[in-house]
């Protein structure tokens, strides 16, 4: 046998004997890593939900039992089609009219009933800017506005708002960065806005001048997706001179999928929800990247079932509570009877009772 055959031969034993020892060490961590590998999907347009999807992935780094991987979508309904149907995800964070939509849409069947929540986060505001002549929403029937592509968040919204309130519109496409450029040039008569005040388009049409924010009205279908709010904005003073314009806001959802109690599925997510909701109080130290100040993990979100291990949490929570407050009061009014009786102690009641006689 040649050196250099032998020297092949030496190579070849080394790599295999170095190879089965990694795999043997591997292979004890293989099956933790994917029992606590979690596959967040997120809305690929939208910052805060990316922003919500990082600050996860960086407050779990700490659990060795529990990882985020984050994936980019391609808008909030292909995001949760794919957590329907596609290997591997096991949650989403997406505009809660999602499901509305698809429903409405007849894109899933049952999709309520396959799709729940671990918690509601913060939310975005609905903002439709139109011309100065155009004094309401109704008298936007058949003009052109600009609501973004079917893969926006902004284009879901303005469909179920504008098809529940009766408003046939035509509609423009063109991404948000364009849209404000698109209403200046008079290309369109108004634009469609999804997003937490104050928006940067918002705020570029309100300095130009020549255009107002809209009241959104909503009616009973509309409340049962969405939840009112105002837009306040100082910076939108050029937008509505009144100080307050009424619309919807839409908050975003870490959505699931409704995996029954006792799967391995179940149990991952459970651990997801613990440690989501023990963390709360270190997201809302304002050092974060998403608006966790915002967020009130027990608040409800309409149109939605919480997951029964986000419930199974909160209900243990508030037993707890209970349990605590129980305690210390009986601990008070333990403390208090000893005080008394510490009072009473060299205390001759009978003279009392004389003394007061007199």
């Amino acid at each position: 046998m040649s050196k250099a055959l032998r020297l092949v031969c030496v190579l070849a034993a080394t790599l295999l004997t170095t190879a089965g020892s990694v795999q043997g060490e591997d292979t004890k961590d293989v099956a933790r890593m994917n029992a606590g590998a979690v596959t967040l999907i997120t809305d690929g347009n939208d910052i805060q939900a990316s922003h919500y999807a990082a600050d996860l992935a960086a407050l779990m780094e700490a659990e060795h039992d529990l990882r985020i991987l984050p994936v980019m979508g391609r808008g909030p309904v292909e995001a949760l089609r794919d957590l329907l149907f596609l290997r591997g995800i096991d949650a989403s964070i997406i505009p809660s009219d999602t499901v509305a939509y698809m429903r409405k849409q007849g894109l899933v069947e049952d999709v309520e009933k396959k799709v729940t929540y671990i918690a509601r986060l913060g939310s975005a505001q609905l903002h439709v800017i139109a011309r100065k002549d155009i004094a309401t929403l109704k008298d936007l029937a058949g003009k052109k506005i600009n609501v973004g592509a079917a893969s926006e968040a902004r284009f879901v919204t303005a469909s179920l708002v504008f098809e529940s309130l009766g408003i046939s519109f035509n509609a423009v496409e063109g991404r948000e960065t364009e849209a404000a450029k698109l209403l200046k040039d008079g290309k369109v008569d108004a634009i469609v806005l999804l997003a937490p005040e104050p928006s940067s388009v918002a705020e570029e049409l309100a300095r130009a001048g020549d255009f107002k924010l809209l009241n959104v009205a909503s009616n009973d279908e509309l409340d049962r997706i969405y939840a009112p709010a105002m837009l306040t904005a100082r910076s939108y003073r050029g937008l509505a001179p009144e100080g307050a314009t009424q619309t919807l806001g839409v908050s975003y959802a870490v959505a699931v999928f409704n995996w029954k109690k006792g799967t391995d599925r179940y149990y991952k997510l459970r651990k997801f929800a613990d440690v989501l909701y023990s963390g709360i109080g270190d997201l809302q130290t304002g050092q974060w990247q998403a608006a966790w100040n915002d967020v009130n993990l027990s608040a409800d979100l309409p149109g939605w079932t919480r997951y029964v291990s986000a419930d199974e949490w909160l209900a243990d929570r508030k037993r707890a509570r209970a349990e605590s407050e129980t305690k210390e009061e009986a601990a008070l009014k333990a403390a208090f009877q000893s005080y008394l009786e510490r009072s009473n102690a060299g205390i001759d009641l009978s003279e009392m009772k004389s003394s007061a006689l007199q």
